[in-house]
């Protein structure tokens, strides 16, 4: 049936727009492989997908476009089969809804539909909204295990053509165990984040690590591009406040089976678009810990490449960053161990050799490693450089200080 409606729908020269994460229709993108054989000039945009068809066989006749290197798609861009547009999430959305991004067809996972006809987009409130509202049509795949979830992103079964329907676990980014480098450097991260505050870590090894660190504050809110395992935990631990209505605020929720049928059963995390992440809580400092692969002694950063590999992606980073430096009390923070996991190459360098900056010197506040932290606000280029070069490994401080 799904094959038939994309041979009805789609056109030659169509620009198609594929839900992310849980989002992502895993049925549909394999009709799409099968149609991009019969219709000419297909181009996918999909952004950070867990679907392991992206690593099998794509067929040539497909173009694929995305913002990020990370997930299933990142094989493809380091080979240089997906092209990358380096679009910080606000500039997605926005380029979509402008229609400067063309998005003629979208793609996306939904929830059965309620009792008035809405379908919900479960654990995503992104850039597929947007494409949702300019597309031609919009193809979906209806998944029984997609729950609805509290947000403002709804589908009427009138503005969707259903093409699926499925009873498919959702895709999992099961939490690794963080390290001691990872436990160091969030330990020096909790020392700065207060109770009452809105806190934005993303996911990851670093990003469990912070929040484990945190569980004893108090009152904490959440304005995260992407939540993990470590929400659940913070709930439990009582550190989250759970009076203020929408407290705790997501636009993707990425991680283990467990973190999806807690959430499923929840209504501590609501689900929101970009711009809405960025807007400030009166009297609650925005606290935006970010990572990178590299940081240099301007106070530069690096989140995207490794060498002449997109490996990253520029994702929300600055966004964030720019709201809590808006915010009273608010601090952009740049979080990386000093050196690489085998400990042989700085992760603070002189300067960035490949000229790729994601956030600019203006743009942090704090660098923290597990050596400490370098506070560069309102420092010049000397003072600053020397306090970076200061948490740097240690093995390290004289070749960037001579």
């Amino acid at each position: 049936m799904s094959e038939s409606v994309l041979a009805d729908v789609l056109r030659p020269g169509d620009r198609v727009v594929v839900g992310q994460a849980t989002s992502e229709p895993v049925g549909l993108v394999q009709d799409l492989f099968a149609a991009a054989a019969q219709i000419d000039d297909l181009t996918a945009f999909c952004g950070f997908s867990l679907n392991p068809a992206w690593k099998g066989a794509v067929p040539d006749a497909l173009g694929i476009t995305t913002y990020c290197g990370l997930g299933s798609i990142g094989a493809l861009t380091r080979r240089g089969r997906a092209k990358v547009i380096p679009f910080a999430m606000s500039q997605l959305s926005s380029a979509l809804a402008a229609r400067t991004l063309p998005a003629d067809v979208v793609l996306l996972q939904v929830s059965p539909a309620d009792a008035d006809g809405y379908h919900s987009l479960g654990f995503a409130a992104d850039y597929v909204w947007e494409a949702a509202h300019v597309a031609r049509v919009v193809v979906a795949e209806v998944n029984a295990r997609v729950p609805i979830t509290r947000s403002p992103c709804r589908l009427h079964r009138s503005q969707i053509v259903i093409a699926r329907v499925s009873n498919t676990p959702l895709p999992e980014a099961p939490p690794e165990p963080p390290g001691e480098v990872q436990t160091r450097v969030a330990r020096e991260v909790a020392k700065l984040v207060p109770d009452g505050a809105t806190l934005q870590i993303g996911i990851g090894k670093l990003s469990d690590a912070v929040a484990h660190a945190l569980q004893d504050r108090r009152g904490l809110k959440i304005r995260s591009g992407m939540v993990g395992d470590w929400f659940p935990a913070l709930v439990d631990a009582g550190a989250i406040d759970t009076a203020s209505p929408d407290a705790c605020l997501a636009s993707l929720a990425v991680g283990s089976g467990a973190l999806y049928d807690w959430l499923g059963r929840s209504d501590r995390l609501g689900f929101a678009l970009p711009e809405q992440l960025v807007a400030l809580i009166p009297g609650s400092p925005f606290m935006a810990i970010n990572s990178g692969i590299e940081v240099d002694l301007r106070g530069q950063v690096n989140a995207e490449f490794l060498g002449d590999r997109y490996v990253g992606a520029s994702s929300g980073q600055t966004d964030y960053f720019r709201a809590a430096r808006r915010s009273v009390g608010g601090l952009a923070i740049l979080a990386l161990p000093s050196a690489n996991e085998r400990s042989d190459e700085s992760r603070i360098v002189r300067r960035i050799a490949s000229g790729f900056v994601t956030s600019a010197q203006s743009d942090v506040d704090m660098i923290i490693t597990e050596h400490g932290a370098a506070d560069i606000r309102a420092t010049d280029f000397d003072e600053r450089s020397r306090r970076i070069a200061a948490i740097a490994d240690p093995r390290q401080r004289g070749a960037l200080t001579s």
